[in-house]
């Protein structure tokens, strides 16, 4: 009985080794953060190590985190500025319109809230991208509106949860250590499956030792595989990015 209680294998310990490695990667984010600048590559960092636990090709939550950080430091720092920037704009122009009175006010208060709509559901995707794809900032930002868009459903389930676990944090502050670990884990799990005919085979798919146990034939395809198709994509689409991203 015993044994079976203390046993690692156990779903329980399980599940709270899950929720002890996101309150590890929470509290490592809000450090990065600390700077501000370094929301940017902090952020990118969080959801690269999650993803790859996600395709099962992750290291250690220390070297996945601090390797992602250092790499996309300079870009992500940028990115970061950029979209808090655009951000605040967007939030103080609404303001102004608000308290400024009725009239025109009221249309360009709507106008810019329509625009900061568009800037909240296209910075879900921007972070995650630049986490596992090299690709120029201007073209980050195309994509991860497009990818917002195409994905409309996922994308206001994840501005969803973000608000929610924001809400939640105002109401008992203390959540604060683990809310963002949470939040990271779920954008991270979404993402993973847009993200899947896009990306290159994980690297245990090339093994010949795990293809013979899992049945797998050396010619398919990791569209294939995964059944790009289900998720109404075009397969020889797929076969074209697949040679054209590079995976991180």
């Amino acid at each position: 009985m015993l044994n079976k209680v203390f046993n690692v294998q156990n779903p329980f310990w399980q599940f709270m080794s899950v929720i002890f490695d996101l309150f590890l990667l929470n509290i490592m984010w809000l450090i990065s953060c600390i700077p501000l600048i370094t929301i940017g590559p902090a952020t990118t960092a969080a959801f690269y190590t999650l993803i790859q636990r996600e395709r099962k090709e992750d290291t250690s939550l220390w070297k996945d985190y601090v390797h992602s950080f250092k790499t996309n430091l300079r870009q992500g720092m940028l990115i970061g500025i950029l979209v808090t920037l655009l951000g605040a704009f967007l939030a103080l122009d609404i303001y102004m319109c608000r308290i400024s009175g009725h009239g025109i006010y009221t249309f360009f208060m709507f106008f810019f809230g329509i625009i900061f709509i568009f800037w909240a559901i296209t910075s879900l995707y921007i972070f995650p991208i630049l986490a596992k794809f090299e690709r120029k900032t201007k073209d980050i930002f195309i994509w991860a509106f497009t990818l917002s868009i195409k994905n409309i459903t996922s994308t206001f389930t994840m501005m969803l949860v973000i608000v929610a676990g924001l809400w939640m944090c105002h109401i008992l502050p203390g959540l604060i250590f683990i809310m963002f670990g949470l939040i990271f884990q779920y954008c991270a799990t979404v993402c993973t499956g847009i993200f899947k005919p896009y990306l290159p085979k994980p690297w245990y798919l090339e093994d010949p030792d795990y293809q013979a146990e899992h049945n797998i034939k050396p010619d398919q395809t990791y569209s294939d595989f995964d059944e790009a198709s289900f998720y109404g994509y075009d397969p020889k689409e797929v076969e074209k990015l697949l040679h054209e991203d590079s995976e991180k």
